[in-house]
This record gives structure tokens, sequence and C-alpha cells, in this order.
């Protein structure tokens, strides 16, 4: 059941609760709430059928008005044209006709939509790829009813054609609810037709679009049909010999249909000399398939002995017993020390849940690992404060605290800051043995003898910047 279904079925008491905690956890999420709420308030927004004059005109205002929405407004323009929809949706239900004409204009005019908005955040092609879906279902009940009414496959083409904006990436994929399979071949043949007289006729090495609109389209069909084939044809009109990134395509796409015998034949590929790693993963991605456990257990086994990762354990564990899980636990205690990337092993140590070696290795380590990503420290501290772990956590607030001064990124010292005070805190507080590490005096002289120059930081931390000396 998807999460817009689990959401119907919730109790409207629930679903209250749930939108108040998400508008006051999450940034940005009241403002959408509060578009919705407004609109709301609109005539015709009650779920109630609207009549085609009422829907024409929200259309109308939709793509013809000159206002702009930034990137941080852009869920104001989604949310008019979610509410459309829904209207055209509810239309549909007593006129097919009408509202299939309704739609027609809005993906005419898609272009509209698009230059009145920056859509980084990919609202609006979120939106657009909902009004495909929606079309395709309203088209298929009314040729139900009138099967001549249009020449439907070309109506599907005319829109593929048509895709400045990459909105109808998926039309023909899944049109098999509006289009049959003799439609569909006969597309097939049309693309095919046209990418290999694209072939005959430009022999350059140059990027040629005209080619890459036919195989795409040719691969589209494939989806539409589920023909595994005809999919790899399309691949290999314009390269008759893949490289491993095309294999991996054809591959994932041969594994959807359960075709293990395709996947198979392209894994064996000589082509993968220039990729193994993404040779293996789609080995045991198809052993997974096949239910093939113990040989996926095997090969993950050996992966991770040669090279520890997180990515290689957690995979092997998701399909370990207890009693494989403890001995690898104890083989990446034995080794930890040993290995060559001090991330990983600390991402592994706490995967495994071990917890104090973890924060052991954090504190003899924490020199290695000034490097490490911003928000995986963040990850790190919230494990280790929740396990009253108070020196990895001391460690955690200092590499954070380094990072940001480290970085000169003035509009987060105030983030800097809470750091810095959480540090005097802690040592006020837990009076911590801080053993080979430096005291919280000494970091602070630290501190200030490397970052004393960055005023605004020890203005925001309140402590005197003294001792600078760069």
């Amino acid at each position: 059941m998807g999460i817009q279904n689990q959401l119907e079925h919730l109790p409207k008491d629930t679903l209250i609760a749930l939108i108040d905690y998400l508008s006051e956890y999450y940034d940005g999420v009241d403002e959408i709430i509060a578009t919705y709420l407004a609109l709301s308030g609109e005539q015709g927004f009650t779920g109630e059928a609207e009549n085609h004059s009422q829907l024409a005109k929200q259309l109308e205002s939709l793509t013809k008005s000159d206002k702009f929405f930034h990137y941080h407004e852009a869920h104001i323009l989604n949310a008019q044209g979610v509410h459309l929809l829904q209207g055209i949706a509810t239309l549909a239900e007593n006129n097919a006709e009408q509202a299939l004409a309704l739609l027609d204009r809005l993906l005419e005019r898609h272009d509209r939509l698009f230059e009145r908005v920056d859509d980084s955040n990919g609202y609006i092609g979120d939106l657009m790829h909902e009004a495909v879906q929606l079309w395709l279902q309203v088209a298929s009940r009314v040729r139900e009813k009138k099967p001549e009414a249009r020449n439907w496959v070309d109506v599907v083409l005319g829109y593929y054609t048509h895709n400045d904006y990459s909105c109808f990436d998926s039309i023909i994929s899944d049109s098999s609810c509006l289009l049959r399979k003799t439609e569909l071949r006969g597309l097939a043949e049309r693309f095919e037709r046209d990418a290999q007289a694209t072939l005959r006729t430009d022999i350059t090495d140059r990027y040629n679009s005209s080619l890459s609109h036919a195989c795409l389209g040719l691969s589209q069909v494939a989806k539409a049909l589920e023909d595994i084939s005809l999919y790899e044809r399309s691949v290999l009109i314009s390269s008759p010999q893949p490289n491993s990134f095309q294999l991996e395509d054809i591959i994932h796409y041969a594994l959807e249909l359960e075709r293990f015998d395709r996947a198979e034949y392209w894994l064996q590929q000589p082509e993968w000399h220039t990729n193994q790693g993404l040779q293996t993963s789609l080995k045991n991605l198809l052993l997974e398939k096949q239910g093939n456990i113990e040989q996926l257990k095997e090969n993950l086994l050996s992966e991770w002995q040669d090279k520890p990762r997180h990515f290689t354990l957690s995979a092997y564990w998701s399909h370990a017993d207890k009693n494989e899980q403890k001995d690898i636990t104890a083989e990446l205690l034995a080794r930890a020390n040993e290995l060559d990337d001090p991330e990983e092993v600390l991402v592994m140590l706490l995967f495994t849940e071990q917890l104090d070696t973890a924060a052991e290795y954090l504190i003899t380590q924490h020199e290695r690992l000034t490097k490490s990503y911003y928000a995986t420290v963040l990850s790190w501290l919230d494990v280790f404060e929740e396990a009253g772990q108070t020196l990895a956590v001391i460690v955690c607030y200092r590499l954070l605290l380094l990072d940001v001064l480290g970085r000169g990124y003035s509009k987060a010292y105030r983030y800097a800051a809470r750091y810095f005070n959480t540090l005097l805190t802690l040592d006020k507080k837990k009076n911590p043995d801080y053993r080979e590490l430096e005291s919280a005096g000494e970091f602070i002289a630290t501190l200030q003898a490397k970052h004393g120059l960055k005023r605004s930081f020890w203005r925001e931390a309140g402590y005197p910047a003294k001792g600078s000396k760069a």
C-alpha cells in the first residue's frame, strides 16, 4: 500500500497531529501547509465535483500568469497545480472527454509553467509527471468508449517528440494502458527505422540527437511491452559494443523482468575489465534475485575480507545468521587497527553496535578523522551521546567546531559557538579524564592561537580571542 493510500485510512485526529508535528519539525513545511490551507478556502477545493468552466479558469490562471516563483516559492505553484489535477480527476469520473481536453491543454502549455519558476527542487517536474499519468488514465477511459476518437499513437508520439523539459520521458513506457500491443510494435518499428536511417546518413562521431531520440523511444516501447530483446536492441543500435554503464542498464532491466539468462549473458562480456567492481556488484544482485543466498553470502564475505567496507558488511549482515554476524564482528575487532580507512572502521564498529570499541577508536584515531564529513560526525555524536560516552562526545564536538572554523564559514559561527560552549559545559559538569587528548584549557589555547582572528566567532561564543597568531 502506497503512502497516499495509507494516509487516506488515517483517522482525522491522527492526520492533524502528524501535520502539526511536521510543521514544527521541518523548515519550510509550515509554508507549504499554509499554502494548501489557503487553497482549501477557495471555491472548489473541497473535493466535490467541479464544473468544466471553473477548471478551465484555473488552468488559464496557472499557465498564463506572468508571476515568477523563485525556488523557495515553487511549492506554491505546485500546490495550485495539484489543486487543478484533483479537480480534473474528479471531473473525469463523470465526463472523461472534458477532463482529457483540459489535460491536453495543460500538457501542451507545460513550457509556460517551467518559464514561471526556478524548479531546482523539482516541484513542477513532479507535477507534470502526475499530469502525464492522469492523462494516460483518462485517455484510456475515453478510448474504451470512443476507440476512434483520435489517432492515439500519434498523440502519444507527439508528446514524446515535444519534450524539451523532459516531462514526457515515460509517456511511452507507461502507455500500455492506452495503446495496443500491435500499435506499440508498430511504434518500435518506426523508431528502429529512424535510427538505422540516421546511422546510414551520419557517420561522424559527434552526438546525434536524432539517433538518441529514436533509441530512447525504442527503449521506452520495450518497457511498455516488457520485451528484453527489444530493449537490448535499443542500446546495440548505436553502441554495438556497450560500455560498462550501458551494460549495467541492460542488466538492471533484465533483472526487473526476471530474465536471469540475459543478465548472466551480459555479465560475461569482456568490457567489464574496465569496471570489475560494478560487475561484482551486479553479480551479487543477480544471485539475490535468483534466491541463491548462500553463494551471495560467500561472495560478500570474501569481498569484505579482501577490502573491509561498510557497504559490503551491511549487505552481508542482512543475509547472515546470528553466528555469522558474530564471526564477522570478531574479525572486524581483530583487524580494526590494521585497516587504512579510519572513517570506514568507525562506521563499521557503530553498525555492529560495538559502542565501547567505537568510542575508544574515535578517541585514539581522532587526528585521522578531521576530514570526515560534517553530517557524518553529527551522526556519530548522536550515538555517543545516547550511549553516555562522554570523551567520545567531546571529540565529536571538537571535530565539528574545527570543521566550521577551518572552513571559515562565518554564517555557521553560531553553530561553532554552540559547540564551543557545550564543550565548556561538559568540562565543568563531567570533569572528564582527557587521557592523551588536550585538556579543555589546552584545546582552547590551541584554538585561540590558530583562529584568534575570527573575531565574530569569539564574540558569538562570548569568549576572549586572546593569543592570536593568525
